[in-house]
């Protein structure tokens, strides 16, 4: 991550702490513009510590996202794959027959099985 796409800003802290916390802008939101991520750190009275703390967990984040999105074009390319095969034989042992795709031809299974191809084509 670039620091130029980071959009970094403060504000005060919410919660109890009295006029310390009211007054200081302590509380750090990080967000990562291209992906949209946001983080938000008000764990510490530190804007700095804030700020390395938000800048890590967005980090971990981001790592994260970066991965789904590389598992994602994974399984779309796979399934793509499998969508395009196309069946070239069917074996049907019930009904004792082999039925060739490309030809369109039924034979005998126990014939094919013995080597006799030349019925399917």
């Amino acid at each position: 991550m670039k620091d130029s796409d980071l959009k970094i800003t403060t504000t005060c802290g919410s919660g109890p702490g009295g006029q310390h916390r009211n007054r200081v802008q302590s509380c750090v939101t990080v967000e990562h513009l291209p992906t949209g991520l946001k983080e938000k750190c008000e764990d510490t009275p530190s804007q700095h510590r804030n700020l390395k703390i938000a800048k890590e967990r967005l980090l971990k984040r981001y790592q994260e996202y970066c991965k789904n999105q590389k598992n994602q074009s994974i399984n779309e390319r796979r399934n793509e794959i499998l969508n395009n095969i196309k069946r070239i034989r069917t074996y049907n042992f019930k009904t004792n027959t082999v039925k060739d795709h490309r030809t369109g031809k039924t034979a005998n299974l126990q014939q094919v099985l013995d080597g006799n191809l030349d019925l399917l084509y």
